[in-house]
């Protein structure tokens, strides 16, 4: 069977290879015995990473909130397997030791906090809408600068202009990628990543440990449900910081950036960045959620011994609904607002170029030809199924297109969202 037409559907365990079960067996024995073993600890876990970075400056206090009650909801609800605590202890030590350098390095070089954060693009919309391949494409504008996938865990010190492409910091983010595609080699097919890639920027907001992407690695439903009501300010004010510190050495005209959490919190990305362009997209809603609930589905079963489907699409079939509703309920205080584009995916994938370019003619930005040759050159050489067919039902999350279609009515008949069914 050709490449292109290979099906992928979620994991599960018993796809993982043999050492890491044996791991995970030998992890679900001792606890057995010991039922403590192995729960994280948020003090011991900030005191490793001053060790191991050899800085002890965090920043400024409120931090501390989302990493306990991140770390109490791994521990009692995440239901994680031995290589999850691993993987799980691994993210959050790196998310500390990224906030250590940052301050750290801002502090030796305080120009880095006068630079300038410009009008950025903002991508943002449900999972599953279009939002990486239209970063792809906007990264391909010169005017455009993203955040890379190496970059994204690696912000200081920050990289120049003759290392952007050569930074022996990408193979250790080639080699995580690595690690990934053989414990879920699925992810590709669902969400195409590569170290040299734009990426999300919710490494950024973790720096202050206010992301949705801690819950892709896990069900932390009291972690979630915080989530999604705390003050995202400082969470974003350390996104902002961690720009300025990668502008400070690369100079950038603008800022292409994108994840669909930031639909949630619309009303403190206009706080933060004022004169943000936010493209927000918008797909069928029974599409959206029986991907999202398959996407998840696979790297949880990495993570933990056992994965309820029907819990993880209930789930993220509720983020979806909270997401819509927040920026909605946002846009509708706002009033009339024409820095919002609502991108409809059926269009974008109907003509990705064309559609960059009405975006472009929405904000009254120049497109360049260099930057329309580049994006089609990439389409062509990047089809959609690339790595392989992405399938699932929503039947497969205990969810039914009936309800669900309901329950998102309100979305779709707000925005026009035609049906993909």
């Amino acid at each position: 069977m050709s490449e292109a037409k290979r099906e992928v559907r979620a994991t599960d365990k018993r796809s993982l290879p043999l050492a890491v079960r044996a791991l995970n067996g030998y992890g679900r024995a001792v606890r057995r015995v010991r039922p403590r073993h192995g729960r994280l600890n948020a003090d011991a876990l900030a005191d490793k990473a001053q060790e191991s970075a050899k800085l002890d400056d965090f920043g400024p206090d409120g931090w501390q909130e989302g990493l306990e009650i991140l770390v109490d909801s791994i521990n009692d609800e995440g239901n994680l397997s031995q290589l999850g605590r691993m993987m799980l202890t691994g993210l959050l030590d790196s998310t500390l030791q990224l906030r250590l350098r940052v301050f750290d390095w801002v502090k030796q070089h305080p120009e880095a906090g006068r630079e300038e954060i410009a009008a950025p693009i903002i991508v943002t919309g449900m999972p599953r809408t279009g939002t990486t391949l239209l970063s792809n494409l906007l990264d391909l504008d010169p005017q455009n600068r993203s955040l890379l996938g190496w970059e994204s865990a690696a912000v200081a010190p920050p990289p120049t202009l003759s290392s952007h492409r050569e930074d022996p910091r990408i193979a250790e983010s080639v080699k995580g990628s690595g690690r990934l595609a053989r414990l879920a080699p699925s992810v590709q097919a669902m969400h195409p990543m590569a170290a040299t890639l734009p990426t999300e920027c919710v490494t950024l907001l973790g720096g202050a440990f206010k992301s949705v992407h801690f819950e892709t690695q896990g069900t932390f439903d009291s972690y979630g449900a915080w989530f999604e009501t705390c003050d995202m300010v400082p969470a974003y004010q350390f996104h902002r910081l961690c720009l300025q510190v990668l502008q400070s050495t690369i100079p950038t005209q603008r800022w292409a950036l994108k994840t669909p959490g930031h639909m949630w919190h619309l009303d403190t990305v206009y706080a933060v960045y004022p004169d943000a362009r936010v493209v927000w997209t918008h797909r069928d809603p029974i599409k959206v959620v029986g991907s999202v609930a398959s996407l998840n589905c696979t790297l949880h079963a990495t993570n933990t011994d056992q994965v309820d489907f029907a819990r993880v699409g209930r789930a993220w079939r509720d983020k979806c609904l909270h997401g819509i509703a927040a920026g909605t309920e946002f846009r509708d205080r706002r009033g009339s607002d024409d820095t919002v584009f609502d991108l409809q995916y059926a269009e974008f994938m109907d003509d990705p170029v064309g559609s960059v370019e009405r975006i472009y003619r929405h904000f009254n930005m120049e497109f360049g030809d260099l930057g329309r040759r580049r994006m089609a050159a990439w389409m062509e050489e990047n089809p959609q199924e690339r790595f392989g067919r992405h399938r699932y039902t929503l039947d497969d999350f205990g969810l039914f297109a009936d309800e669900v279609r309901e329950q998102f009515a309100h979305y779709t008949d707000r925005y026009e969202v035609p049906s993909e069914t």
